[in-house]
């Protein structure tokens, strides 16, 4: 006879010690697959390094490559490309000096923005292959990721964006570091280009960071060359070709005084004519070639040696429409006042109704 006690009876619990075996079982597998995996571990290490050595190496190779560019002013190239029957101009040393620099910055910035993203890239395969060896499952891991990207990528629209602006950017060298750039929501010099934002600094110190993709236009004001220009208004009275050519040795003068200003100018000085008639002035406008992000300190000094070549030879500049003139000079003819004479204690006569009478004009104006 079966005893349905014994049989509705539940079925014993594991021991706690039967629990905790299991797991010791468990750890000590896993360090005895870790260190059998030891080798394979050691080999990814090594095999991440070598690829981080190599891949800076080809960085540097390549941004080395756009550093020197096309070396046209080479005697041999030179050569081969008119037996090429292929044009090429006659080499300026400013201009290849220019160019030069302009590469060097862009070389820069390309070499940081690829060993960073270098970086993330060796650091993503390092962090999935030693988790491989070490027997956690990166399959479930790939593939949550892959749906949480996914669910990012409607909601980071703006971040694509800016990195593909960013990769855009760097691809045309539109500006780098160093240039002073207009980027119309913040103006300064370029300290850092990012595949996502850029950074400025201001000229009050003032450091913005600018979105890529929030860049609608750039005005690059240091791109190979920039120009000083100043723009001074005559009186109408001034003989234009005197203030043309002051204008003109104030720039010479300003070489004279700063061997600085004399190296950074870069073509002569030019003053084309009268730029605009305005109901109080003539506008005559001074514009010089210089190296890039020096035209502010030329401008200074020119206006300075300005200042001084049009008060020697008597230049008048033009005076504001709504300015108060004052007149040190003595008046030529002195105004007559006319008051009556008549004596301390006489009251002025008054009509009918007793209201005060204007006092007589006197006997010599009358005439």
């Amino acid at each position: 006879m079966i005893d349905l006690r014994a049989a509705a009876a539940p079925s014993p619990s594991p021991s706690p010690s039967l629990a905790s075996d299991e797991a010791k079982n468990l750890v000590d597998s896993w360090i005895s697959d870790v260190e059998t995996n030891t080798l394979g571990l050691i080999v990814v290490t090594v095999l991440l390094v070598i690829a981080w050595l190599v891949g800076r190496a080809l960085i540097k190779g390549v941004t080395k490559g756009i550093e020197r560019g096309t070396p046209f002013q080479d005697s041999r190239t030179r050569r081969a490309l008119k037996r090429a029957r292929i044009p090429v101009a006659e080499p300026d040393t400013v201009e290849l000096r220019l160019e030069g620099e302009r590469r060097r910055q862009r070389a820069q910035t390309l070499r940081r923005v690829l060993n960073s993203a270098l970086a993330v890239v060796l650091v993503a395969i390092g962090i999935t292959t030693i988790l491989t060896v070490l027997g956690v499952p990166v399959g479930p891991m790939i593939a949550s990721a892959g749906v949480v990207g996914v669910a990012l990528g409607f909601g980071a629209q703006s971040l694509v964006k800016d990195v593909l602006s960013g990769v855009f950017m760097l691809i045309e060298d539109q500006y780098g570091v160093g240039d002073v750039v207009d980027l119309g929501a913040a103006t300064g010099a370029v300290e850092e280009v990012g595949l996502r934002a850029t950074r400025l600094r201001s000229l009050d110190g003032t450091v913005w960071y600018v979105p890529n993709g929030e860049i609608v236009r750039v005005g690059n004001k240091t791109r190979m060359w920039s120009r000083a220009l100043v723009e001074v208004r005559f009186a109408y009275d001034t003989d234009i070709e005197a203030a043309r050519q002051a204008m003109l040795d104030a720039v010479q003068a300003a070489r004279e005084e700063s061997d600085q200003v004399a190296a950074n100018i870069l073509a002569e000085p030019e003053v084309a004519g009268v730029e605009s008639l305005e109901y109080n002035a003539v506008m005559l406008r001074l514009l010089v070639q210089v190296n890039p992000a020096t035209q502010w300190d030329i401008m200074r000094e020119v206006r300075l040696q300005m200042r001084r070549i049009f008060d020697e030879r008597d230049i008048d500049l033009a005076v504001p429409g709504d300015a108060m003139v004052m007149d040190s000079k003595a008046a030529r003819v002195r105004p007559a006042l006319h008051d009556g004479d008549r004596a301390a204690g006489d009251t002025p006569p008054k009509d009918d109704s007793g209201r005060p009478l204007p006092p007589p004009n006197s006997p010599d104006l009358d005439e």
